[in-house]
């Protein structure tokens, strides 16, 4: 089969090619050995068979990181019939950089010249035939908007395919050409039955490693020269950015201006979403009354196995969906508009004293709303040592499935004074994150670099390539998570069932009778529903709740008539539609909790140290181990090895915070 490979600058546009090219059915995994993304997908050209790979974005060949790595040991050990390297038109002189020394691996080449459309609205003018010519490649200037420019594309990658290629000679300057010549005399000498391209190939690389600064500097001569045929007033082409970035990247109300739109930007992902994850809720309920009327005769084990366990366990990872698409759909918006490395830039200055970058602080606030997307988007971070150690760092913050928990606790025992036990546990949440991130940055050798980083020119955000994206990500995130989370909330599910059925008598609940003894010294261990309710927080958070309300509420309301709550179940879709694009400002506000279940966790502890004693829970139940979903993440992402250093930090952390705070706070009240 014939491969053909995409390379280029990130931010160059590729994407969007890719996606144009192969209509998006790209099959998505992981490169041997990183977690770098690794695409590719089959197409039919003019009947020709050809595997697309999507290399990850570089700007050189030095091997100097993952993404160098993979795109040079794929060009070099694997076959490639053809490569399309996508530059981006407004700034080619950094992209003729790569150009010239993906030429010289003497593969047979397709230049596109991407943003063609805004180089003839700032006034640029390229001559793309005398680049064409001098490289002796073809050369297209094209935008990825224009669906005519599609088929110019696969013509010509055709008919490189079709051309016989004799190599490319090096752009060299007149004293070396009689050392390169000589170099490729003696290789075919040694090697005379070898294609020229090979051994053109071989002689470029004993040049560059002989004499690498002629290397290096010939480059740059060939690359100002090919910018003889650029047209351009810089001040024209950046004018638009220029008068952005004046705003959003000032010195005094940059950084207000950027924690504002990240205020409304969270606003639109939780509140947007928020409709659509209720009226799945709703579908997860209609489901388990649908199959509790199916099962009538069958016994209350496998009933509560199909209800709770699997439609429960289903249930769980779709309510994440919604949250996920939005999200995806944000950051996309955020990196193809080019503010998303803006607020890396404004926020790194910030970060360096905890020894993170300004992109590990996308990650962190993220995380304020799901640690599973959080994880995810570490992958922006450059250095994978920082990449990993934001990872560890971001289940420290308080996740939105943690807030049911406290607004619960914050009415038992805490009426009127709730906002402040928020504020109390989101600060500490952010500065055991910022903590440990210091903790562990005086262990590494080598201090937090600063932060490179291209700021690229604002463009209005391609619809087709925003979806694209959003479609891969969610269907990644579900293939990958769906046998893993079921797996775990059916063992939680048998957990809490046998050995009665009764959720008093159950494992969970033996196991936090037990185990109360352990969590005496933290406070909260004088009641054993608290500890039993912990094992359930690894499926999710929100299960302490559930876990609690089972224990303490009374007998169970009748279920609502299944035809009419399928007529209601019907009619919520075009609501939480509405709701979704009407009201993400406007929230409904929280449900409160059952009275009755409050009133009964209240008297747990009576006693003058009940409201420590329950803050000390609320701790622990912040600093616990994460859900599945997040370790599920974490594994994904780093391996199994980073997945139990976090289980193992999460263990001992809650326990030693807990246990401090209610010793101080028990010894201080002694004092008073």
């Amino acid at each position: 089969m014939i491969t053909v490979a995409f390379v280029g600058n990130p931010n160059s546009g590729k994407t969007a090619w890719i996606n144009a090219l192969s209509h998006a059915g790209f099959q998505v995994g992981n490169w041997p050995g990183v977690t770098v993304e690794k695409r590719e997908a089959e197409v039919c050209w003019q009947q020709i068979r050809i595997r697309l790979i999507d290399l990850p974005g570089i700007y050189d060949l030095n091997e100097t990181g993952n993404e160098e790595r993979i795109t040079v040991n794929f060009l070099r050990q694997e076959r490639v019939d053809c490569l399309i390297n996508v530059l981006d038109a407004t700034n080619l002189r950094r992209a003729l950089l790569l150009t010239m020394k993906l030429r010289l691996l003497q593969i047979p080449m397709v230049l596109l010249l991407n943003f063609y459309d805004e180089v003839v609205r700032g006034g640029m003018d390229i001559n793309a035939a005398a680049i064409a010519e001098k490289l002796r490649c073809p050369v297209l200037c094209v935008s990825a908007l224009r669906q005519s420019d599609f088929q110019r594309v696969k013509a010509c990658v055709v008919q490189q395919l079709h051309s016989r290629f004799e190599g490319y000679w090096p752009l060299l300057p007149e004293p070396l050409q009689t050392q390169w010549h000589e170099h490729l005399r003696l290789l075919q000498l040694a090697s005379p039955f070898a294609r020229e391209s090979e051994l053109l190939a071989q002689a470029c690389r004993q040049f560059q490693h002989e004499q690498p600064q002629q290397f290096q500097q010939m480059i740059w001569e060939n690359v100002d020269s090919l910018m003889r045929h650029v047209r351009q007033d810089p001040h024209r082409t950046l004018a638009k950015t220029s008068r952005i970035d004046a705003v959003l990247l000032h010195r005094v109300w940059g950084l207000p201006l950027m924690l504002g739109m990240s205020l409304l930007l969270m606003m639109w992902i939780y509140n947007g979403s928020a409709p659509y994850v209720s009226w799945l809720n709703q579908l997860t309920l209609w489901l388990q009354q649908g199959l509790r009327i199916l099962l009538q005769s069958a016994s209350d084990t496998l009933v509560s196995l199909l209800c709770e366990g699997v439609v429960g366990g289903v249930g769980g990872v779709l309510s994440f969906v919604p949250l996920m698409a939005f999200l995806y759909f944000a950051l996309a918006v955020l990196e193809e508009s080019g503010y998303l490395a803006r607020i890396a830039f404004l926020m790194d200055r910030l970060m360096k004293p905890f020894g993170i970058s300004g992109r590990a602080f996308v990650a962190l606030l993220l995380g304020l709303g799901c640690n599973v997307p959080a994880i995810m988007a570490t992958r922006m971070i450059e250095e994978p040592r920082h990449r990993r150690k934001t990872a560890l760092i971001v289940p420290l913050i308080s996740c939105g499935a943690r807030l049911p928990v406290y607004l619960l606790f914050a009415a038992a025992f805490f009426p009127g004074q709730g906002a402040w036990v928020l504020f109390a546990l989101y600060g500490l949440s952010l500065s055991g994150a910022l903590t440990l991130s210091m903790i562990l940055t005086r262990h590494d050798h080598d201090p937090q670099p600063w932060m490179l980083l291209e700021l690229p020119v604002y463009r209005r955000p391609v619809l087709n390539v925003v979806l694209n994206k959003v479609r891969r990500q969610v269907g990644h995130y579900l293939r990958k998570s769906l046998t893993v989370v079921l797996l775990a909330m059916t063992v939680l599910w048998g957990f809490a069932w046998f050995p009665s059925g009764d959720p008093a008598t159950s494992y969970a609940a033996q196991f936090g009778q037990h185990a109360a003894v352990i969590f005496r010294p933290l406070g909260f261990g004088e009641s054993w529903q608290l500890v039993a309710s912990l094992p359930g927080s690894l499926a999710a958070k929100e299960t302490v709740v559930g876990f609690l309300s089972s224990l303490f509420s009374g007998e169970a309301p009748a279920p609502e008539d299944f035809a009419r709550q399928t007529e209601t179940l019907i009619a919520a879709f075009p609501q939480a539609v509405a709701q979704s694009l009407l009201g993400w400002l406007t929230p409904a506000p929280p449900a409160q909790p059952d009275p009755v279940v409050t009133r009964q966790l209240a008297v747990l502890f009576p006693d003058p140290l009940g409201k420590l004693r329950a803050f000390c829970f609320l701790v622990y139940c912040l600093f616990s181990v994460p859900c599945v979903m997040t370790l599920n993440a974490l594994r994904q992402e780093y391996g199994i090895g980073l997945m139990l250093q976090s289980i193992v930090l999460m263990v001992l952390l809650p326990y030693g915070i807990s246990l401090l705070i209610f010793q101080l706070g028990r010894l201080l009240f002694l004092v008073l």
